[in-house]
């Protein structure tokens, strides 16, 4: 098979997916945008790195994408001509990229959002924030790249601060934004393929872990660890994501559809946003529990054909970065070709490489230094280690052994992923949700 994949991540998030397609027998052609880092991915055999995605639209016989925020409509007019593009339209896109688009499709299929307001303005916002007694989430409305920007107030008062610090240093928005009320609960998400014809496969239920820090401190990195599980019962994909199918389908929408909710008190599920994409690094956690090719059943997705085949082990995946991760502000030159010491053949099925590439580097062979062509950085966001198990604890203690085993001076990942489940598990479970995860 041959198979295009358009990188959108700076990090390039696609390469393990390229590399997989590869050790299948299939010819990959990957593309970064010129925006973008180009190294990810140099130097490993087979990966043909090429500059114009479109001049090989025809040549492919499946393409895939790493993200929404580009090409959609282009995409969509290559799908109309008989191009098997496995991923979702701009209209589906746009149910992420623009979460008043999202609030408004989970209402209209009758599902019940936590109540929010929209403003223009960060001032129009921090009016009605002064003069609300509730807490509220911050949450930016338009075509809004920077997700670090959503913000949980502790109270009023915080939140109040944290706008008049925004205005302070200058910041505007790119659309309107929202202030959505606080429900009190537990993050769970859900989520399934979708296929010409249908969802696929099971739904995959899975629990993030946002914050840069063990013990969910410092800053927004967007997912520094996951565990999930493809389950073959799911309360909450049946109350958030099922009634969703039909009307996914007139969006033409292919690919995978991933609603985050917020489960209260009382157990009652709430959407929160969607993910209209492959999430990172759900896809790496989800690629190590996929069995057989791993590309064949996205082409007989867009058939409108069920191939997908996987593991329906508890599977975890932890983020492995080194400065300056999250912020990537660094040079290029600061991140670049720092050797990434401790891959081997016993261990590399556990490693999805992001910002890899292959460099000559010293290494040890036998009581010798020699320089060898080897694993080396080329951005901050390096690599997810996986592990799968019958609970929680065994899934990301497997995948904490593949971290000790590396090397990279100044590394940085969290140690805690998965431990809250210990406490949240009971507590979901008493409301009929998780129930295919045990923690230890």
């Amino acid at each position: 098979m041959k198979v295009l994949v358009i990188e959108m991540e700076d990090a390039g998030c696609g390469l393990d997916f390229v590399l997989r397609c590869v050790q299948a027998g299939h010819a990959v052609r990957y593309f970064k945008r010129r925006e973008n880092n180009q190294q990810p991915g140099k130097g490993f055999p087979g990966v043909e790195h090429i500059e114009n995605w479109a001049l090989s639209i025809r040549w492919a016989d499946l393409v895939w994408c790493t993200g929404n925020d580009d090409f959609m409509e282009r995409l969509d007019a290559y799908r109309a001509k008989g191009v098997k593009f496995f991923g979702p339209s701009a209209a589906s896109a746009k149910l992420e990229v623009n979460r008043e688009s999202g609030m408004k499709f989970f209402e209209k299929h009758g599902i019940e959002c936590p109540a929010y307001k929209t403003f223009n303005s960060l001032d129009e916002a921090l009016a009605y924030q002064m003069k609300s007694e509730d807490r509220h989430v911050f949450k930016t409305l338009g075509d809004e790249e920077d997700k670090s920007l959503s913000y949980v107030g502790k109270t009023p008062a915080d939140m109040v601060a944290r706008i008049q610090r925004w205005k302070k240093l200058g910041m505007t928005l790119k659309g309107p934004c929202m202030l959505q009320e606080f429900i009190p609960g537990i993050e769970m998400g859900v989520s399934r393929w979708m296929s010409a014809d249908g969802f696929i496969g099971m739904p995959n239920e899975n629990f993030e872990h946002k914050k840069l820090l063990s013990g969910n401190c410092g800053p927004n990195c967007g997912e520094a660890g996951t565990v999930q599980k493809y389950a073959k019962n799911s309360k909450l994909y049946q109350a958030v994501l099922a009634p969703l199918e039909e009307g996914l389908m007139k969006l033409n929408h292919l690919g995978d559809v991933d609603v985050n909710c917020i489960i209260s008190e009382k157990g009652k599920a709430y959407p929160l946003e969607f993910t209209m994409r492959a999430g990172w690094p759900a896809m790496n956690i989800m690629l190590a529990t996929h069995k057989g090719d791993p590309a064949q059943w996205m082409l007989d997705a867009c058939n409108g054909e069920d191939s997908l085949e996987a593991s329906t082990a508890i599977s975890a995946g932890v983020v492995f970065a080194q400065p300056d991760y999250p912020y990537s502000k660094a040079t290029k030159a600061e991140t670049l070709d720092v050797p990434i010491y401790g891959v081997t053949d016993k261990n590399r099925r556990f490693i999805a490489p992001q910002s890899v590439r292959i460099a000559k580097l010293p290494q040890m062979k036998g009581d010798k230094v020699e320089v060898a062509d080897m694993w080396a950085t080329c951005g901050d966001y390096l690599l997810v280690a996986t592990g799968t198990g019958k609970t929680v604890k065994l899934a990301t203690q497997r995948a904490y052994d593949t971290i000790k085993q590396l090397h990279v001076p100044d590394a940085m990942w969290r140690d805690d992923i998965g431990e809250g489940l210990e406490k949240s598990l009971p507590d979901l479970q008493r409301h009929g949700y998780a129930t295919e995860f045990t923690y230890g």
